[in-house]
């Protein structure tokens, strides 16, 4: 709290013998008192280029805010609070490319009510609750929480993972896969799965009058698979509903030999289904008779071509 006067005070001091361009102080004192509805006081810092949010990690995250709009760069824990932004948007923006956690809001042990423009990831866990919109998130996880509202557009995946993990709203689309270890999502409007395929365990995609939803209804939902498209699958017992299109998916494994049988586990522990005709038909996959992939492999790891088989 003293530093940040002290900060206030050379700022001033600075502005006072400065011919260029000066900081307002009524904006970064408006900002703070903006931040300090998100933020605990002890993580808000003035510096001389702005007030700036302390991380867990310690790290300085710049911030932005114009209008109703409060842009963090870096990644955001909220724990054991209550944020209400009911008239602000409030976006988790990425610094660089590297960075796994880049643009990450994790809700632990808190309620958040307010709308979210972008964010990288958005992780709600240990009695998290989040009610309100979002335009644009990469990828949603929740494990033990709850997402209530309406999400335009899930970049890559959603995966919820536990019995207690429940979203409750509408999904616009969901760019490549639904994960569905355990939990609910509950929708009167089943999201477009554009990238193709969808894994269901133990969870349920109900109506909010709790009637299930078919796995035809929510396989009509399901874009085309591409030709050797990279089939992401990491548990067993699964049940994987795969859209129409290509014959061939790939599954990317390590180089080692323990790789190759657990990609083959995954393979016979689950069990995969395709539309045809409106019908849902079981297929099989299998390891194709070319191995010849186009697609570069990584250091670490490199692709298998399984076909896709109907039994």
């Amino acid at each position: 709290m003293y530093g940040n006067l002290w900060a206030l005070i050379i700022i001033a001091l600075k502005n006072l013998f400065s011919r260029g361009n000066k900081m307002s102080l009524r904006k970064i004192v408006a900002d703070v008192n903006i931040l300090r509805k998100i933020f605990p006081v002890k993580d808000i810092k003035i510096t001389k280029s702005g007030a700036v949010v302390i991380s867990d990690s310690g790290n300085e995250m710049a911030s932005e805010i114009s209008g109703n709009e409060v842009t963090i760069y870096g990644s955001i824990t909220l724990k054991n609070c209550v944020i209400l932004l009911r008239e602000m948007t409030l976006n988790v923006e990425k610094i660089g490319q590297k960075i796994l956690s880049d643009g990450s809001l994790w809700i632990e042990n808190s309620l958040f009510v307010g709308n979210m423009g972008k964010l990288s990831n958005l992780n709600i866990v240990s009695g998290g609750i989040v009610q309100g919109n979002i335009s644009k998130v990469s990828m949603v996880y929740i494990r033990d929480g709850r997402y209530n509202g309406t999400i335009g557009e899930i970049e890559k995946w959603l995966h919820i993972s536990n019995s207690r993990g429940i979203i409750k709203g509408r999904i616009d689309r969901i760019g490549e896969a639904l994960y569905l270890d355990a939990g609910e999502l509950i929708t009167d409007t089943l999201p477009a799965i554009a990238g193709g395929y969808a894994v269901l365990k133990e969870g349920r995609v109900i109506r909010t009058d709790e009637t299930p939803w078919t796995w035809e209804a929510i396989m009509e939902n399901i874009g085309e698979i591409a030709e050797d498209q990279d089939l992401f699958l990491f548990l067993s017992g699964g049940n994987v509903l795969l859209g129409g299109g290509g014959m061939h998916v790939l599954c990317k494994e390590g180089t080692d030999p323990y790789s190759r049988y657990k990609t083959e586990n995954i393979i016979s522990s689950n069990r995969f289904y395709r539309l045809i005709d409106g019908k849902i038909r079981e297929v099989t996959l299998r390891s194709a008779s070319s191995q010849q992939i186009s697609s570069q492999a990584g250091k670490f790891y490199s692709f298998v071509r399984l076909e896709i088989v109907y039994k």
